[in-house]
């Protein structure tokens, strides 16, 4: 039998697929581009063409197979991500259950929870979603969860922290970002306590493949991230770079200052704000987002942020954006 991914051309999607095609799965995706498949797939995996929100698409999607990856998510268009992020999620649970499906894998986000204070945060936090991708998501969450109890499928809930590696869409990288800033040396930590919640896109897809492996005997919910002190982050960024670590700090007080009127710059002659109040928040967050619930499976990262960094780092050297 087959297993089924959805979102499997996108970032972690494409990492995973590959990973399951290495390790001689049969893999069946869904995908409304079926011409925008990488070449290396093309007659190695089985093609579901259509909408992933369609009751017939997901019908088709799950005859014969064995389990699930559900990496789909819209996060660009507001007026889509219901339909995807929730609705989807409902039928496909359900459709998986009426064809015999025991185990769905769902892929969220660590953003459901909203948490902003400092020190360790687990699974056990309560959400508070801050705009409509979190909402949806956390949505898509609860009723698959709850469909999932009715109908006996274990689902999976994974919320990882910010994937980063070789493969993301360089229009939308935050990190590609920041590797520039430190080559340069223009890079500056805001406040002392922050952390980096990043984690490694080939350990998001590890990580979750063992975990399918797992005999669970319940539906629940995991974080899957790799935090670590920002000082040390940015120090393994520089050693990547092969440049000196920054060392300059600017209060975060100072920093919403000038990310505010950067802000206001952009809006009134729309010049690119480099450093935004978001940014700020995102740079000086003392939140950790810990991963001791999927440790204590004996589920690891096997290459950790340091490999993930050097191959981030020559991914990019190599299309000349660094």
């Amino acid at each position: 039998m087959a297993t089924l991914v959805t979102g499997a051309t996108g970032f972690l999607g494409r990492h995973l697929t590959d990973r399951l095609l290495e390790d001689g799965r049969t893999v069946r995706i869904v995908t409304r581009r079926p011409g925008d498949l990488p070449v290396d797939w093309k007659g190695r995996v089985e093609v579901v063409s259509g909408d992933l929100a369609s009751p017939e698409v997901q019908r088709v999607a799950v005859e014969h197979i064995s389990e699930i990856f559900n990496l789909a998510g819209e996060h660009r268009d507001a007026a889509a991500m219901r339909r995807v992020n929730v609705d989807a999620v409902k039928g496909l649970v359900e459709a998986a259950s009426l064809a015999g499906v025991e185990q769905i894998i769902h892929a969220s986000s660590v953003g459901v929870i909203g948490a902003n204070r400092a020190g360790p945060v687990s699974e056990e936090e309560p959400c508070r979603p801050r705009n409509e991708y979190e909402r949806t998501k956390l949505a898509g969450e609860q009723i698959g969860l709850e469909v999932a109890r009715k109908t006996g499928v274990r689902l999976l809930v994974v919320r990882p922290t910010t994937v980063f590696g070789e493969g993301a869409d360089p229009s939308k990288d935050s990190l590609l970002a920041w590797l520039r800033a430190v080559q340069n040396g223009r890079f500056v930590f805001i406040g002392n306590r922050a952390i980096a919640n990043y984690v490694y896109v080939s350990d998001v897809a590890d990580a979750i493949v063992q975990l399918a492996g797992i005999k669970h005997q319940d539906s629940t919910i995991f974080t899957l991230g790799d935090p670590i002190p920002m000082g040390d982050f940015v120090a393994a960024i520089a050693q990547a770079l092969g440049v000196p670590p920054p060392r300059r700090t600017l209060p975060r007080w100072a920093a919403y200052a000038i990310g505010a009127g950067l802000e206001g710059a952009h809006r009134l002659v729309g010049i690119p704000a480099p450093l935004t109040r978001q940014r700020v928040r995102a740079l000086s967050s003392a939140t950790m987002f810990t991963s001791a619930k999927l440790r204590s499976l004996g589920v690891t990262l096997r290459s950790g942020y340091r490999v993930g960094l050097d191959q981030t780092v020559k991914w990019h050297r190599a299309a000349g954006r660094l």
